[in-house]
Protein backbone atom coordinates (compact mmCIF):
# COMPACT_ATOMS: atom_id res chain seq x y z
CA UNK A 1 0.00 0.00 0.00
CA UNK A 2 2.68 2.53 1.07
CA UNK A 3 4.48 1.89 -2.57
CA UNK A 4 1.31 2.35 -4.61
CA UNK A 5 0.53 5.90 -2.92
CA UNK A 6 3.94 6.90 -3.30
CA UNK A 7 4.03 6.17 -6.89
CA UNK A 8 0.18 8.49 -7.20
CA UNK A 9 2.04 10.75 -5.25
CA UNK A 10 5.23 11.12 -7.50
CA UNK A 11 2.57 11.59 -10.70
CA UNK A 12 0.70 14.08 -8.80
CA UNK A 13 3.88 16.86 -8.18
CA UNK A 14 5.84 19.00 -10.86
CA UNK A 15 7.83 17.86 -13.87
CA UNK A 16 11.33 16.53 -12.00
CA UNK A 17 13.90 19.09 -12.74
CA UNK A 18 11.33 22.14 -13.04
CA UNK A 19 9.64 24.67 -10.70
CA UNK A 20 5.98 25.55 -10.92
CA UNK A 21 2.95 23.95 -11.31
CA UNK A 22 2.48 21.17 -14.31
CA UNK A 23 0.73 22.81 -17.34
CA UNK A 24 0.80 26.40 -16.03
CA UNK A 25 2.23 28.40 -18.66
CA UNK A 26 5.39 30.40 -18.25
CA UNK A 27 6.49 27.97 -14.82
CA UNK A 28 6.64 24.27 -15.54
CA UNK A 29 9.74 24.30 -17.86
CA UNK A 30 11.96 25.89 -16.04
CA UNK A 31 15.14 24.32 -14.61
CA UNK A 32 17.42 25.43 -12.20
CA UNK A 33 21.03 24.12 -11.89
CA UNK A 34 23.64 24.39 -9.26
CA UNK A 35 27.05 25.51 -9.83
CA UNK A 36 29.82 25.55 -7.30
CA UNK A 37 32.49 28.60 -8.60
CA UNK A 38 35.88 27.96 -7.55
CA UNK A 39 38.73 30.21 -8.14
CA UNK A 40 42.65 28.84 -8.53
CA UNK A 41 43.35 28.44 -4.86
CA UNK A 42 39.75 26.61 -4.01
CA UNK A 43 38.43 29.88 -2.75
CA UNK A 44 35.10 30.51 -3.35
CA UNK A 45 34.14 33.25 -6.18
CA UNK A 46 30.84 35.58 -5.19
CA UNK A 47 31.02 38.14 -8.29
CA UNK A 48 29.93 35.98 -10.89
CA UNK A 49 27.06 37.65 -13.12
CA UNK A 50 24.77 35.78 -16.00
CA UNK A 51 27.25 36.98 -18.28
CA UNK A 52 30.12 35.12 -17.16
CA UNK A 53 28.36 32.01 -17.22
CA UNK A 54 27.72 30.11 -20.71
CA UNK A 55 25.12 26.86 -20.31
CA UNK A 56 24.29 24.37 -22.59
CA UNK A 57 21.55 21.46 -22.76
CA UNK A 58 22.77 18.65 -24.88
CA UNK A 59 24.95 20.57 -26.88
CA UNK A 60 22.84 23.13 -27.50
CA UNK A 61 22.92 27.02 -25.91
CA UNK A 62 20.61 28.09 -23.42
CA UNK A 63 19.32 31.62 -22.44
CA UNK A 64 19.70 32.01 -18.61
CA UNK A 65 16.92 33.97 -17.08
CA UNK A 66 18.21 34.03 -13.70
CA UNK A 67 21.40 33.79 -11.63
CA UNK A 68 21.25 33.38 -7.78
CA UNK A 69 24.32 33.63 -5.39
CA UNK A 70 23.48 31.46 -2.59
CA UNK A 71 25.54 31.77 0.81
CA UNK A 72 24.12 31.30 4.69
CA UNK A 73 21.03 29.50 3.93
CA UNK A 74 20.42 27.04 6.24
CA UNK A 75 21.31 23.25 4.71
CA UNK A 76 19.40 20.29 4.30
CA UNK A 77 21.31 16.99 5.09
CA UNK A 78 20.34 13.81 4.99
CA UNK A 79 22.56 11.13 6.69
CA UNK A 80 22.08 7.09 5.87
CA UNK A 81 24.67 4.74 8.37
CA UNK A 82 24.02 1.12 6.20
CA UNK A 83 25.01 -0.94 8.78
CA UNK A 84 25.10 -3.76 6.81
CA UNK A 85 27.38 -2.40 4.44
CA UNK A 86 29.88 -1.41 6.45
CA UNK A 87 32.44 -3.43 8.91
CA UNK A 88 32.41 -3.84 12.51
CA UNK A 89 35.93 -2.60 12.93
CA UNK A 90 35.52 0.61 11.11
CA UNK A 91 32.11 1.27 13.57
CA UNK A 92 33.94 3.74 16.30
CA UNK A 93 35.89 5.86 13.16
CA UNK A 94 32.43 5.99 11.63
CA UNK A 95 30.85 7.65 15.02
CA UNK A 96 34.14 9.82 15.50
CA UNK A 97 33.83 11.59 12.36
CA UNK A 98 30.34 12.14 12.58
CA UNK A 99 30.34 13.25 15.91
CA UNK A 100 32.71 15.96 14.76
CA UNK A 101 31.06 16.57 11.45
CA UNK A 102 28.26 17.64 14.13
CA UNK A 103 30.00 19.44 17.00
CA UNK A 104 32.39 21.73 14.66
CA UNK A 105 30.81 21.47 10.66
CA UNK A 106 27.23 22.47 11.12
CA UNK A 107 25.92 25.78 11.31
CA UNK A 108 22.64 27.69 13.46
CA UNK A 109 19.97 26.53 10.87
CA UNK A 110 21.17 23.65 9.91
CA UNK A 111 18.74 20.55 9.54
CA UNK A 112 19.56 17.05 9.62
CA UNK A 113 18.06 13.43 9.41
CA UNK A 114 20.34 10.36 10.17
CA UNK A 115 18.48 6.91 9.36
CA UNK A 116 19.63 3.21 9.45
CA UNK A 117 18.36 0.20 7.71
CA UNK A 118 14.98 -0.46 9.08
CA UNK A 119 14.39 2.87 10.78
CA UNK A 120 10.47 3.62 9.67
CA UNK A 121 9.91 5.42 6.28
CA UNK A 122 7.35 7.17 7.48
CA UNK A 123 8.94 9.53 10.05
CA UNK A 124 11.88 10.96 8.54
CA UNK A 125 12.16 14.07 10.28
CA UNK A 126 15.15 16.85 9.82
CA UNK A 127 16.06 18.49 13.25
CA UNK A 128 18.38 20.76 14.21
CA UNK A 129 18.90 19.42 17.51
CA UNK A 130 22.45 18.46 18.06
CA UNK A 131 21.64 16.21 20.83
CA UNK A 132 19.41 13.78 18.91
CA UNK A 133 22.10 13.56 15.92
CA UNK A 134 24.85 12.56 18.36
CA UNK A 135 22.13 10.05 19.80
CA UNK A 136 21.42 8.55 16.02
CA UNK A 137 25.41 8.23 15.96
CA UNK A 138 25.91 6.53 18.98
CA UNK A 139 23.24 3.61 17.73
CA UNK A 140 25.41 3.10 14.26
CA UNK A 141 27.25 -0.13 14.72
CA UNK A 142 28.91 -1.73 11.68
CA UNK A 143 27.60 -5.28 10.15
CA UNK A 144 28.44 -6.42 7.48
CA UNK A 145 28.89 -10.24 7.04
CA UNK A 146 27.32 -10.36 10.31
CA UNK A 147 23.72 -12.15 9.53
CA UNK A 148 22.74 -12.14 13.61
CA UNK A 149 19.46 -11.23 13.19
CA UNK A 150 18.78 -8.48 16.04
CA UNK A 151 14.69 -7.91 15.16
CA UNK A 152 11.84 -10.52 14.49
CA UNK A 153 12.25 -9.28 11.08
CA UNK A 154 15.53 -9.80 10.18
CA UNK A 155 15.11 -13.32 12.48
CA UNK A 156 12.04 -14.40 9.58
CA UNK A 157 14.54 -13.66 7.13
CA UNK A 158 17.51 -14.59 7.86
CA UNK A 159 16.67 -18.09 9.32
CA UNK A 160 17.95 -20.83 6.86
CA UNK A 161 18.18 -18.21 3.81
CA UNK A 162 21.22 -16.03 3.62
CA UNK A 163 20.69 -15.40 0.42
CA UNK A 164 17.14 -14.00 1.38
CA UNK A 165 18.57 -12.16 3.90
CA UNK A 166 21.48 -10.53 1.41
CA UNK A 167 18.82 -9.57 -0.93
CA UNK A 168 16.44 -8.07 1.74
CA UNK A 169 19.57 -5.64 2.44
CA UNK A 170 19.70 -4.78 -0.99
CA UNK A 171 16.16 -3.79 -0.77
CA UNK A 172 16.52 -1.80 2.74
CA UNK A 173 19.58 0.26 0.95
CA UNK A 174 18.00 1.57 -1.68
CA UNK A 175 14.62 2.15 -0.62
CA UNK A 176 15.75 4.17 2.11
CA UNK A 177 18.40 6.43 0.00
CA UNK A 178 15.36 7.19 -2.20
CA UNK A 179 12.74 7.79 0.34
CA UNK A 180 15.47 9.90 1.62
CA UNK A 181 16.38 11.70 -1.34
CA UNK A 182 12.46 12.62 -2.17
CA UNK A 183 12.81 14.27 1.32
CA UNK A 184 15.48 16.34 0.73
CA UNK A 185 13.55 16.72 -2.52
CA UNK A 186 10.19 17.49 -1.20
CA UNK A 187 11.39 19.83 1.29
CA UNK A 188 13.69 22.07 -0.96
CA UNK A 189 10.70 22.59 -3.00
CA UNK A 190 9.85 25.73 -1.33
CA UNK A 191 13.05 26.80 -1.05
CA UNK A 192 15.02 25.67 -4.06
CA UNK A 193 18.53 24.82 -3.56
CA UNK A 194 21.43 22.31 -3.21
CA UNK A 195 20.84 19.76 -0.52
CA UNK A 196 23.13 16.86 0.76
CA UNK A 197 22.35 13.21 0.53
CA UNK A 198 25.18 11.34 2.72
CA UNK A 199 25.68 7.69 2.58
CA UNK A 200 27.61 5.72 4.96
CA UNK A 201 29.06 2.14 3.45
CA UNK A 202 32.03 -0.01 1.91
CA UNK A 203 30.24 -1.38 -1.16
CA UNK A 204 26.16 -1.70 -1.86
CA UNK A 205 24.95 -4.10 -3.67
CA UNK A 206 22.49 -4.05 -6.99
CA UNK A 207 18.77 -4.97 -5.94
CA UNK A 208 18.67 -8.77 -7.76
CA UNK A 209 16.03 -7.78 -11.11
CA UNK A 210 14.01 -10.72 -10.11
CA UNK A 211 10.14 -11.09 -10.79
CA UNK A 212 8.49 -8.96 -8.11
CA UNK A 213 11.26 -6.55 -7.52
CA UNK A 214 10.96 -4.56 -10.75
CA UNK A 215 9.16 -1.57 -9.72
CA UNK A 216 12.02 -1.71 -6.37
CA UNK A 217 14.03 1.82 -6.22
CA UNK A 218 17.75 1.05 -7.55
CA UNK A 219 20.67 3.23 -7.91
CA UNK A 220 19.60 4.46 -11.14
CA UNK A 221 16.68 5.62 -9.32
CA UNK A 222 18.22 7.36 -6.50
CA UNK A 223 20.03 9.43 -8.87
CA UNK A 224 17.61 10.60 -11.41
CA UNK A 225 15.56 11.83 -8.15
CA UNK A 226 18.46 13.51 -7.06
CA UNK A 227 19.44 15.50 -10.24
CA UNK A 228 15.92 16.71 -10.57
CA UNK A 229 15.74 18.15 -7.37
CA UNK A 230 19.07 19.44 -7.00
CA UNK A 231 20.27 16.77 -4.05
CA UNK A 232 24.28 15.81 -4.11
CA UNK A 233 25.21 12.43 -3.26
CA UNK A 234 28.40 11.83 -1.06
CA UNK A 235 29.32 8.83 -0.22
CA UNK A 236 31.61 8.10 2.78
CA UNK A 237 33.71 5.15 2.43
CA UNK A 238 35.83 4.57 6.22
CA UNK A 239 38.19 2.31 4.51
CA UNK A 240 41.51 3.74 3.55
CA UNK A 241 42.68 3.58 -0.19
CA UNK A 242 44.57 0.21 0.39
CA UNK A 243 41.50 -1.63 1.82
CA UNK A 244 39.25 -0.21 -1.22
CA UNK A 245 41.69 -1.12 -3.88
CA UNK A 246 41.63 -5.23 -2.24
CA UNK A 247 38.10 -5.15 -3.00
CA UNK A 248 37.31 -6.45 -5.93
CA UNK A 249 34.43 -4.90 -7.76
CA UNK A 250 32.75 -6.41 -11.26
CA UNK A 251 31.66 -3.43 -13.33
CA UNK A 252 31.53 0.41 -12.77
CA UNK A 253 31.55 1.27 -9.05
CA UNK A 254 27.64 1.69 -7.74
CA UNK A 255 28.73 4.46 -4.93
CA UNK A 256 31.32 6.03 -7.10
CA UNK A 257 28.85 6.35 -10.12
CA UNK A 258 26.01 7.90 -8.16
CA UNK A 259 28.69 10.51 -6.85
CA UNK A 260 29.97 11.31 -10.13
CA UNK A 261 26.55 11.99 -11.71
CA UNK A 262 25.19 14.08 -9.01
CA UNK A 263 28.46 16.49 -8.47
CA UNK A 264 29.11 15.00 -4.85
CA UNK A 265 32.71 12.88 -3.78
CA UNK A 266 33.60 9.71 -2.69
CA UNK A 267 35.07 10.54 1.14
CA UNK A 268 37.90 7.63 2.01
CA UNK A 269 38.68 7.02 5.97
CA UNK A 270 42.00 8.22 5.33
CA UNK A 271 40.46 11.72 4.20
CA UNK A 272 37.35 11.42 6.68
CA UNK A 273 37.31 15.12 8.03
CA UNK A 274 38.61 16.67 4.89
CA UNK A 275 35.62 15.12 2.98
CA UNK A 276 33.18 16.16 4.92
CA UNK A 277 34.46 19.89 5.47
CA UNK A 278 34.35 19.92 1.59
CA UNK A 279 30.86 18.35 1.47
CA UNK A 280 29.63 21.13 3.46
CA UNK A 281 31.35 23.88 1.48
CA UNK A 282 30.04 22.71 -1.34
CA UNK A 283 26.77 23.43 0.12
CA UNK A 284 27.43 26.65 1.83
CA UNK A 285 27.84 28.89 -1.23
CA UNK A 286 27.02 28.17 -5.16
CA UNK A 287 24.73 30.03 -8.00
CA UNK A 288 21.33 28.52 -8.86
CA UNK A 289 21.26 29.06 -12.65
CA UNK A 290 17.98 29.32 -14.34
CA UNK A 291 16.78 28.52 -17.87
CA UNK A 292 13.48 27.40 -19.50
CA UNK A 293 13.82 24.12 -21.53
CA UNK A 294 12.07 23.33 -24.57
CA UNK A 295 12.55 19.98 -23.97
CA UNK A 296 11.68 19.34 -21.08
CA UNK A 297 9.08 16.62 -21.25
CA UNK A 298 10.28 14.26 -23.80
CA UNK A 299 11.04 11.49 -21.06
CA UNK A 300 14.92 11.42 -22.09
CA UNK A 301 18.09 12.49 -20.09
CA UNK A 302 19.47 16.19 -21.10
CA UNK A 303 23.32 16.27 -20.29
CA UNK A 304 24.12 19.52 -19.26
CA UNK A 305 27.10 21.47 -19.91
CA UNK A 306 28.42 25.33 -17.53
CA UNK A 307 31.54 27.23 -18.68
CA UNK A 308 32.66 30.47 -17.44
CA UNK A 309 34.15 33.14 -19.37
CA UNK A 310 35.58 34.60 -16.51
CA UNK A 311 39.38 33.42 -16.37
CA UNK A 312 40.71 31.16 -13.97
CA UNK A 313 37.37 30.26 -12.34
CA UNK A 314 36.64 26.45 -11.97
CA UNK A 315 32.99 24.97 -12.42
CA UNK A 316 31.35 22.18 -10.74
CA UNK A 317 27.61 21.45 -11.98
CA UNK A 318 25.50 17.72 -12.16
CA UNK A 319 25.75 16.28 -15.70
CA UNK A 320 22.29 16.40 -16.62
CA UNK A 321 18.36 15.79 -15.46
CA UNK A 322 15.72 13.18 -16.60
CA UNK A 323 12.31 15.10 -17.90
CA UNK A 324 9.29 13.47 -17.53
CA UNK A 325 7.21 12.25 -20.14
CA UNK A 326 4.10 13.94 -21.75
CA UNK A 327 1.79 11.05 -20.68
CA UNK A 328 3.64 12.04 -16.94
CA UNK A 329 2.76 15.45 -16.79
CA UNK A 330 -0.87 14.72 -17.88
CA UNK A 331 -1.60 12.13 -15.58
CA UNK A 332 0.00 14.23 -12.78
CA UNK A 333 -2.26 17.23 -13.70
CA UNK A 334 -4.99 15.57 -13.00
CA UNK A 335 -4.10 13.44 -10.00
CA UNK A 336 -2.78 17.60 -8.88
CA UNK A 337 -6.45 19.17 -9.55
CA UNK A 338 -8.61 16.06 -8.58
CA UNK A 339 -7.96 15.91 -5.02
CA UNK A 340 -6.98 12.17 -5.28
CA UNK A 341 -3.67 12.91 -3.30
CA UNK A 342 -4.45 16.27 -0.85
CA UNK A 343 -2.29 15.80 2.08
CA UNK A 344 0.01 14.00 0.84
CA UNK A 345 3.49 16.21 0.75
CA UNK A 346 4.89 16.65 -2.66
CA UNK A 347 7.47 14.15 -4.45
CA UNK A 348 9.31 14.44 -7.08
CA UNK A 349 8.24 12.47 -10.77
CA UNK A 350 10.33 8.76 -11.45
CA UNK A 351 9.82 8.41 -15.65
CA UNK A 352 8.97 4.39 -15.95
CA UNK A 353 12.07 2.32 -15.87
CA UNK A 354 12.02 -1.71 -15.28
CA UNK A 355 14.47 -4.53 -15.60
CA UNK A 356 13.48 -7.71 -17.11
CA UNK A 357 13.80 -11.19 -15.37
CA UNK A 358 14.05 -13.16 -18.46
CA UNK A 359 17.09 -12.00 -19.70
CA UNK A 360 20.69 -10.92 -18.20
CA UNK A 361 22.14 -8.20 -20.53
CA UNK A 362 25.90 -7.14 -20.72
CA UNK A 363 27.20 -3.55 -21.73
CA UNK A 364 31.02 -3.30 -22.92
CA UNK A 365 32.54 0.13 -24.00
CA UNK A 366 35.90 1.05 -25.50
CA UNK A 367 37.08 3.83 -27.58
CA UNK A 368 34.87 4.85 -31.00
CA UNK A 369 35.67 7.62 -33.27
CA UNK A 370 35.70 11.23 -32.58
CA UNK A 371 35.61 10.98 -29.27
CA UNK A 372 32.87 8.57 -28.60
CA UNK A 373 32.50 5.97 -27.02
CA UNK A 374 31.81 2.41 -28.90
CA UNK A 375 29.28 0.36 -27.04
CA UNK A 376 28.76 -3.61 -27.58
CA UNK A 377 25.51 -4.92 -25.96
CA UNK A 378 24.88 -8.90 -25.69
CA UNK A 379 22.21 -10.65 -23.75
CA UNK A 380 21.13 -14.16 -23.34
CA UNK A 381 18.13 -15.77 -21.44
CA UNK A 382 18.19 -15.51 -17.84
CA UNK A 383 15.87 -19.09 -17.24
CA UNK A 384 12.24 -19.44 -16.21
CA UNK A 385 11.08 -18.98 -12.74
CA UNK A 386 11.16 -22.71 -11.36
CA UNK A 387 7.59 -23.52 -11.29
CA UNK A 388 6.44 -20.88 -13.60
CA UNK A 389 5.52 -22.25 -16.90
CA UNK A 390 3.89 -19.47 -18.39
CA UNK A 391 7.24 -17.64 -18.91
CA UNK A 392 8.48 -18.08 -22.43
CA UNK A 393 11.59 -18.03 -23.59
CA UNK A 394 13.08 -15.13 -25.72
CA UNK A 395 14.91 -15.25 -28.82
CA UNK A 396 14.96 -11.49 -29.84
CA UNK A 397 15.11 -8.31 -28.47
CA UNK A 398 13.74 -5.31 -30.27
CA UNK A 399 16.38 -2.79 -28.91
CA UNK A 400 16.40 1.10 -29.03
CA UNK A 401 19.45 3.37 -27.58
CA UNK A 402 19.21 6.60 -27.03
CA UNK A 403 22.45 8.82 -26.28
CA UNK A 404 22.95 11.39 -23.34
CA UNK A 405 23.31 13.91 -26.61
CA UNK A 406 19.54 12.71 -27.61
CA UNK A 407 20.15 10.93 -30.40
CA UNK A 408 19.03 7.62 -31.67
CA UNK A 409 22.42 5.49 -31.69
CA UNK A 410 21.10 2.33 -32.18
CA UNK A 411 17.94 0.82 -33.67
CA UNK A 412 17.17 -2.78 -34.40
CA UNK A 413 16.82 -6.71 -33.55
CA UNK A 414 19.33 -8.13 -31.54
CA UNK A 415 18.76 -11.74 -30.78
CA UNK A 416 20.72 -14.60 -28.77
CA UNK A 417 24.23 -14.84 -29.02
CA UNK A 418 24.72 -11.93 -31.23
CA UNK A 419 25.11 -8.30 -30.65
CA UNK A 420 24.90 -4.54 -31.34
CA UNK A 421 27.78 -2.37 -31.65
CA UNK A 422 27.47 1.05 -31.94
CA UNK A 423 29.19 4.74 -30.73
CA UNK A 424 27.54 7.08 -28.03
CA UNK A 425 28.54 10.03 -26.03
CA UNK A 426 29.68 9.45 -22.65
CA UNK A 427 26.95 10.04 -20.21
CA UNK A 428 23.90 8.60 -19.42
CA UNK A 429 22.47 6.16 -22.05
CA UNK A 430 18.47 4.75 -22.09
CA UNK A 431 18.25 1.15 -23.60
CA UNK A 432 14.53 0.33 -24.19
CA UNK A 433 14.00 -3.37 -25.36
CA UNK A 434 10.95 -5.55 -26.24
CA UNK A 435 11.34 -8.89 -25.09
CA UNK A 436 9.73 -11.40 -28.09
CA UNK A 437 9.57 -15.20 -28.25
CA UNK A 438 9.90 -17.55 -31.22
CA UNK A 439 6.20 -16.65 -32.20
CA UNK A 440 7.36 -13.47 -32.42
CA UNK A 441 5.35 -12.48 -29.49
CA UNK A 442 5.58 -9.52 -27.41
CA UNK A 443 6.54 -10.96 -23.46
CA UNK A 444 8.23 -8.24 -22.01
CA UNK A 445 10.06 -5.12 -21.48
CA UNK A 446 13.48 -4.46 -20.65
CA UNK A 447 13.74 -0.18 -19.97
CA UNK A 448 17.24 1.19 -18.32
CA UNK A 449 19.44 3.24 -17.72
CA UNK A 450 23.49 3.10 -18.60
CA UNK A 451 26.12 5.20 -17.77
CA UNK A 452 29.00 5.29 -20.19
CA UNK A 453 32.24 5.87 -18.91
CA UNK A 454 34.67 8.74 -20.24
CA UNK A 455 37.31 6.55 -21.89
CA UNK A 456 39.68 9.85 -21.91
CA UNK A 457 42.92 9.23 -19.55
CA UNK A 458 46.50 9.14 -19.35
CA UNK A 459 45.76 5.83 -19.08
CA UNK A 460 42.63 3.97 -19.25
CA UNK A 461 41.03 0.41 -19.59
CA UNK A 462 37.49 -0.65 -21.61
CA UNK A 463 35.17 -3.10 -20.08
CA UNK A 464 36.76 -7.03 -20.73
CA UNK A 465 35.13 -8.86 -22.15
CA UNK A 466 34.36 -12.59 -21.00
CA UNK A 467 34.41 -15.54 -23.80
CA UNK A 468 34.29 -19.44 -23.49
CA UNK A 469 35.02 -22.60 -24.40
CA UNK A 470 35.15 -26.21 -23.87
CA UNK A 471 38.21 -27.66 -26.32
CA UNK A 472 41.77 -26.64 -27.23
CA UNK A 473 39.70 -26.32 -30.87
CA UNK A 474 37.37 -23.98 -29.03
CA UNK A 475 39.96 -21.81 -27.85
CA UNK A 476 42.18 -21.80 -30.34
CA UNK A 477 39.44 -20.22 -33.09
CA UNK A 478 38.52 -17.80 -30.42
CA UNK A 479 41.83 -16.19 -30.35
CA UNK A 480 41.41 -16.46 -33.73
CA UNK A 481 38.34 -14.22 -34.18
CA UNK A 482 39.00 -10.67 -33.38
CA UNK A 483 34.86 -10.01 -33.95
CA UNK A 484 33.99 -12.81 -31.51
CA UNK A 485 30.87 -11.73 -29.74
CA UNK A 486 31.39 -11.63 -25.77
CA UNK A 487 29.27 -13.59 -23.45
CA UNK A 488 26.43 -12.37 -21.02
CA UNK A 489 27.04 -15.42 -18.29
CA UNK A 490 29.51 -14.97 -15.38
CA UNK A 491 29.05 -18.63 -14.29
CA UNK A 492 30.55 -21.94 -15.54
CA UNK A 493 31.26 -25.14 -14.70
CA UNK A 494 34.89 -26.38 -14.24
CA UNK A 495 35.02 -28.55 -17.62
CA UNK A 496 34.95 -24.84 -19.34
CA UNK A 497 38.39 -22.89 -20.28
CA UNK A 498 37.96 -18.46 -20.39
CA UNK A 499 39.41 -15.88 -22.44
CA UNK A 500 39.17 -12.55 -21.43
CA UNK A 501 40.20 -9.79 -23.62
CA UNK A 502 40.97 -6.21 -22.07
CA UNK A 503 41.04 -2.81 -24.65
CA UNK A 504 44.14 -0.65 -22.98
CA UNK A 505 44.85 2.84 -24.12
CA UNK A 506 47.82 4.61 -23.28
CA UNK A 507 49.81 7.81 -25.12
CA UNK A 508 52.64 4.70 -24.39
CA UNK A 509 52.40 1.05 -24.50
CA UNK A 510 51.19 -0.01 -20.96
CA UNK A 511 52.36 -3.09 -19.31
CA UNK A 512 49.65 -4.89 -18.35
CA UNK A 513 49.17 -7.77 -16.29
CA UNK A 514 46.51 -10.00 -14.11
CA UNK A 515 45.95 -11.72 -10.43
CA UNK A 516 43.84 -14.38 -9.82
CA UNK A 517 42.28 -13.86 -6.55
CA UNK A 518 40.30 -17.01 -4.74
CA UNK A 519 36.56 -16.85 -3.31
CA UNK A 520 38.39 -15.77 0.45
CA UNK A 521 40.16 -12.66 -1.03
CA UNK A 522 43.33 -14.04 -1.19
CA UNK A 523 45.71 -13.95 -4.49
CA UNK A 524 46.33 -17.11 -5.74
CA UNK A 525 48.55 -16.88 -9.30
CA UNK A 526 49.30 -14.13 -11.61
CA UNK A 527 48.02 -14.78 -14.54
CA UNK A 528 49.81 -14.51 -18.38
CA UNK A 529 48.59 -11.58 -20.61
CA UNK A 530 48.95 -11.35 -24.17
CA UNK A 531 50.87 -7.79 -24.93
CA UNK A 532 49.26 -5.31 -27.41
CA UNK A 533 46.47 -3.15 -27.09
CA UNK A 534 43.99 -5.44 -26.38
CA UNK A 535 45.11 -7.66 -23.72
CA UNK A 536 44.75 -11.48 -23.43
CA UNK A 537 43.80 -13.96 -20.61
CA UNK A 538 43.55 -17.33 -20.55
CA UNK A 539 41.94 -19.22 -17.65
CA UNK A 540 41.43 -22.53 -17.49
CA UNK A 541 38.42 -23.87 -14.99
CA UNK A 542 39.38 -27.40 -14.41
CA UNK A 543 41.57 -26.59 -11.31
CA UNK A 544 39.50 -24.81 -9.41
CA UNK A 545 37.38 -25.82 -6.71
CA UNK A 546 33.73 -24.30 -6.78
CA UNK A 547 33.11 -21.16 -5.90
CA UNK A 548 33.18 -16.97 -6.46
CA UNK A 549 36.33 -15.71 -8.10
CA UNK A 550 37.81 -12.25 -9.55
CA UNK A 551 40.47 -11.39 -12.20
CA UNK A 552 41.83 -8.03 -11.25
CA UNK A 553 43.90 -6.62 -14.41
CA UNK A 554 45.89 -3.87 -14.01
CA UNK A 555 47.74 -1.15 -16.71
CA UNK A 556 50.51 0.83 -15.57
CA UNK A 557 52.69 3.47 -17.57
CA UNK A 558 54.94 6.50 -16.09
CA UNK A 559 52.01 7.90 -17.48
CA UNK A 560 49.46 6.48 -14.65
CA UNK A 561 47.29 3.88 -13.78
CA UNK A 562 43.96 2.00 -13.97
CA UNK A 563 42.29 -1.13 -12.93
CA UNK A 564 39.63 -3.48 -14.27
CA UNK A 565 38.01 -6.42 -12.41
CA UNK A 566 36.00 -9.37 -13.88
CA UNK A 567 34.13 -11.43 -11.29
CA UNK A 568 32.89 -15.14 -11.68
CA UNK A 569 31.62 -18.43 -10.27
CA UNK A 570 32.69 -21.68 -10.86
CA UNK A 571 30.17 -24.66 -10.41
CA UNK A 572 30.89 -28.41 -10.72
Amino acid sequence: MLGSLALLAALAQTPAGTIGTPGTPGTSDVIRVDVIARDAQGRPVETLTAADFALREDGMPQTLTGVEFVRGKPRLIGIYLDEYYVGAPKTAAVRAALHRLVDTGLAAGDQVVILRPLDSLLRITLTSDRAALHRAIDAFEGRRGDYEPRTDFERSLVAGDRARADVQRAQSTWSTLNALTLHLANRGSSLPGRSTLLYVSEQADPIPRRRGFEALPTSSSVTRVANRSNVSIYVFDPRDAAERDATPEEGPNLLKGMTDETDGALIGGEAADAGLKRMLDDTASYYLLSYRSARGRDGLFHALDVTAKRPKVTLRFRKGFQAPTPEEIDRAKFLATSGVMTGLPPIKLEPPRRASTLIRPWFGIARGDNGKIRMTFVWEPSGAVPGDRRVKTPVRLDVKAVGSDGKTAFEGEVRDRASAVFDVPPGRMTLTSMVEDSAAQRIDSDIRDVIVRDLRGPVVLGTPQVFRGRTARDMRELREDAAAIPIAAREFSRTEQLMIRVPAYSAQAPELSATLVSPSKQIMRQLAVAPGTVGEINIPLAGLAPGNYSVEISAKSSAGAAKEIVAFRVTD
